[in-house]
């Protein structure tokens, strides 16, 4: 028993002697690395074991391989970082802090089949220890011990004694390691400030900004770089105090002064942080400057305010520099946003980066082309134009290019035609193009050149042929329209096509068929009320609706011209409040869209049409009132020789008789008394010739004097008919009166005999020796006289203009007259406030009817 105590004491006391040894080696190792090299080499053996490896904690969860005894390393290869989740012992241990053992071989391969490769010892123990340090694992010491049993209690302490000594000088290490990085960043530190210090010395020097540095609470200025010297336009005297703040003279941007306590350097002394003041100072023998202010306070480690800092900068050229970039960027704005013209930016590949709202609508794109990157210049301008490439070459060698007209291709594939130049933008290596719209000025250029044409086409002739308005339409049809067509209203109230013409020769005849005709006296429709109201009609977009709505009853296969025409403009040609016509423009191209712009155009060739119409007309009627005029004083000489020639003969006849009679023998009554009465009827004659020519002179000036009174037609028809019995014989024409009860009204009787002499004198003169038929009558509140004839009757052509002035249905040459009987009538008719119709048949006679009202008429005179 006693050699047992002896063994065990001798143990332990090695096992003393060996710990003591591995605590002095590790008390000499002063970093981590140096004490895992001590662990392997000195506790390791210490232990008796005869294989070894540590690992140290890397980072939380992961370990890092340091050193090895007794395995080659390269074992450890591709356990270098080994994470503490592994299925290994060493993470075993570092993730339970908890000492693992393993008793032989065979249970290592059992527990751990991931480390089968490795070469361990054919008989022996291992032993996994973590390494804790104030409660804190630090890393893994693993131990093989070449036992063929199992661990002793006393082996298990050892080892964990060992492995804290272990544990307790790999976290010296680190503290020592760890207050000697500390030491050198200190002395790094102190090094770098002062460097710093330094450096910001100088830099506050060389900034272009003003800089004050005061110390807290006093302010005493105790720094001032050169720009401050430079801003105050003098001498910054050091240790400048509070006091001296006041004499700074500076206002605010509203014209307020700065009072001292309200100087940002003075407020950041006081803990205030100031952003961006701005102050003007007067200028000290210069121009005033505008300056922005920023303070700020310098805290100490406890918070308190020890000096404060002020940065100054002259602003007053920015401010200037930013007005002018405000007021050139609110221009440029402007015009961008305005339609005055489009402008775009491109690179100088020519791919549009951007352009306003003008240029996009004048080329036919939207802004979402643009900002996908799909709009290049090449897809706007046509092939092969010789003025892009010289202005692209002036852009590249000048930097900017003339202005020149180009045509741009739109994105429906027309054409526009442009006024544009570029320049290069060098500072954002852009190149900026401007673009005016010539659209308008072209067409107003083609209009005018149209117009000017086409009045020189009308003016050719005194005549406006349908020849020259078919020469109007097609040159309409090649410049300002795709086809044209002119319609001109007859004296019948009818309209008739006088030309038309379209772009296309072929589609010209079902043009001609096609295109509604309206009559004049047909009311209602688009074209009747655009015609009467002297109103344009403009159909910007025109259907087959709008073909169907204004043609309607068109054969239907002229609704294929529907298809053809995209606008069209109606003009009424009219002169002096009278319609004269139609005008009507269609335009088949979508690039020539009529618009209210066009209006006036084609009001201008209306009124063209209807200036050379007109000169037409009054020159015909000028040719006709000349041809009148010759006749009438033909008619008028021969009328008023006509009972002048028997006035004379009655007269000589009596003088012979008187002269050749025996003295005292009395000439015989009768014979003077059929001289008498010849000799009245002639004068008679002669008077009413006068008296015609008298109303005639009295209408032309717009008068015509009555005397109304109560007369009775009746009586006035009959006396009438009794002074014209002679007449009427002498005409083999007799007189049929049918009349009723008295016709009585409120009427000039003159004037009415006047016109039943008128009547009765014309059935006579075209009565044909057959009887002529009067009645008069009252219907309906209305008095009536008819004077019927059977004679020549009138041809339905004449109708129209027998009541004007020196008209005749017939020759002058076979039936005598002034031609004033009818158009006198027609006009005391009217003045008497009624009206005048005439029914006739060639062959069959003639019938006038008579109406008039029987109240008293306040019309005194004609209108």
């Amino acid at each position: 028993m006693s050699e047992m105590r002896q063994r065990v004491a001798r143990q332990a006391m090695e096992r003393l002697l060996r710990l003591q040894k591995v605590t002095s080696e590790l008390s000499q190792a002063l970093t981590p690395e140096q004490v895992a090299r001590v662990i392997i080499q000195q506790a390791g053996p210490a232990m008796g074991a005869c294989e070894a490896c540590i690992y140290l904690l890397e980072e939380p969860g992961v370990l890092r391989f340091v050193q090895v005894m007794g395995l080659p390393p390269a074992v450890f290869k591709r356990w270098t970082l080994l994470r503490v989740d592994e299925p290994v012992p060493i993470a075993q241990a570092a993730l339970t802090e908890k000492p693992v053992w393993v008793e032989s071989l065979d249970d290592f391969r059992r527990l751990y089949p991931p480390l089968d490769d490795v070469p361990l010892s054919q008989k022996g123990a291992w032993a996994f220890l973590p390494l804790h340090a104030e409660h804190r694992l630090v890393g893994v010491l693993a131990v093989g011990f070449p036992l063929g049993h199992g661990f002793r209690e006393e082996d298990k302490d050892f080892a964990c004694l060992i492995s804290k000594q272990c544990a307790q000088a790999l976290e010296r290490a680190r503290l020592y390691a760890r207050e000697r990085e500390l030491r050198e960043e200190a002395e790094r530190a102190r090094a770098e400030t002062e460097a710093h210090r330094r450096l910001l010395e100088s830099v506050l020097q060389q900034l272009p900004q003003g800089v004050l540095l005061a110390v807290a609470p006093s302010g005493r200025m105790v720094m001032a770089n050169e720009q401050v010297r430079r801003l105050g336009r003098g001498h910054v005297p050091p240790d400048w105090p509070l006091e001296e703040y006041s004499t700074i003279r500076g206002f605010h941007p509203d014209g307020r002064p700065y009072l001292p306590h309200e100087w940002p350097l003075v407020r950041a002394l006081g803990g205030e942080v100031v952003h961006g003041e701005v102050a003007e100072l007067p200028g000290n023998g210069g121009p005033p400057l505008t300056l922005e202010m920023s303070a700020g306070p310098v805290r100490d480690a406890e918070g308190r305010v020890t000096a404060a800092v002020t940065v100054l900068e002259d602003i007053t050229e920015r401010l200037r520099m930013e007005q002018a970039l405000r007021e050139g960027e609110c221009v440029f704005r402007r015009i961008m946003e305005s339609d005055l013209m489009g402008l775009s930016f491109c690179d100088k590949d020519g791919l549009l980066l951007d352009a306003n709202d003008a240029f996009l609508s004048l080329v036919g794109h939207d802004r979402e082309e643009v900002r996908r990157g799909l709009l290049h210049w090449r897809n706007l301008l046509p092939r092969g134009e010789a003025s892009l490439e010289r202005a692209l070459h002036e852009l590249w060698t000048r930097g900017a290019s003339p202005t020149f007209e180009a045509e741009l291709l739109r994105g429906d594939g027309s054409r526009v035609p442009v006024l544009t130049g570029a320049a290069w933008v060098e500072e954002q290596e852009r190149v900026i193009t401007f673009v005016l719209d010539l659209s308008d000025l072209k067409r107003a250029e083609g209009a005018l050149r149209f117009l000017a044409t086409a009045s020189y086409i009308l003016g050719q002739s005194l005549e406006v042929s349908d020849a020259t308005l078919q020469h109007v339409a097609c040159l309409a049809s090649l410049s300002v329209a795709s086809w044209c067509v002119i319609d001109l209203a007859t004296p019948e109230g009818l309209l008739r096509r006088a030309a038309v013409a379209h772009r296309d020769g072929e589609r010209e005849e079902r043009l001609w068929r096609g295109w509604p005709l309206p009559p004049l006296r047909e009311s209602g429709g688009p074209l009747l009320d655009a015609m009467h109201a002297g109103e344009p009609l403009l159909f910007s977009d025109f259907g087959v609706e709008t073909w169907r709505h204004l043609a309607a009853g068109a054969a239907p296969e002229m609704e294929g011209m529907a298809q053809e025409a995209c606008s069209v403009l109606v003009v009424p040609v009219r002169s002096h409040e009278r319609t004269l016509g139609l005008v009507t423009l269609g335009s088949c191209s979508p690039q020539q869209r009529y618009g209210r712009e066009d209006i006036s155009m084609g009001q201008e060739l209306a009124h063209r049409v209807a200036a050379a119409l007109e000169s037409a007309r009054l020159f015909m009627e000028s040719q006709r009132a000349v041809r009148l005029r010759d006749e009438f004083l033909a008619v008028a000489s021969h009328e008023l020789k006509t009972p002048l020639t028997p006035l004379r003969l009655q007269l000589q006849g009596l003088r012979r008789v008187v002269e050749s009679r025996e003295e005292g023998r009395a000439v015989e009554p009768e014979r003077v008394l059929r001289a008498a009465r010849i000799c009245e009827a002639q004068v008679r004659k002669l008077s009413s010739l006068v008296n015609d020519l008298l109303d005639v002179s009295r209408l032309a000036q717009g008068r015509l004097p009555l005397h109304l009174e109560q007369v009775d037609l009746v009586t006035i028809a009959r006396e009438v008919i009794a002074q014209f019995s002679d007449e009427a014989a002498r005409a083999h024409c007799g007189v049929e009166l049918w009349a009723g009860p008295p016709v009585v009204g409120c009427w000039d009787r003159v004037r009415l005999e006047q016109v039943v002499t008128n009547l009765l004198t014309n059935a006579f003169k075209y009565g044909a020796g057959r009887p002529v038929h009067v009645r008069v009558w009252m219907e309906g509140g209305v008095a009536r006289l008819s004077v019927r004839d059977e004679g020549i009757g009138i041809a339905p052509e004449h109708r129209s203009r027998i009541f004007g002035k020196f008209e005749r249905a017939v020759s002058e040459r076979h039936y005598g007259g002034l031609g004033l009987g009818l158009h006198i009538t027609q006009q005391i008719v009217h003045a008497l406030g009624g009206s005048i119709q005439v029914e006739s048949e060639p062959g069959r006679g003639s019938t006038f009817t008579v109406e008039l009202p029987p109240g008293v008429h306040d019309m005194l005179a004609h209108p």
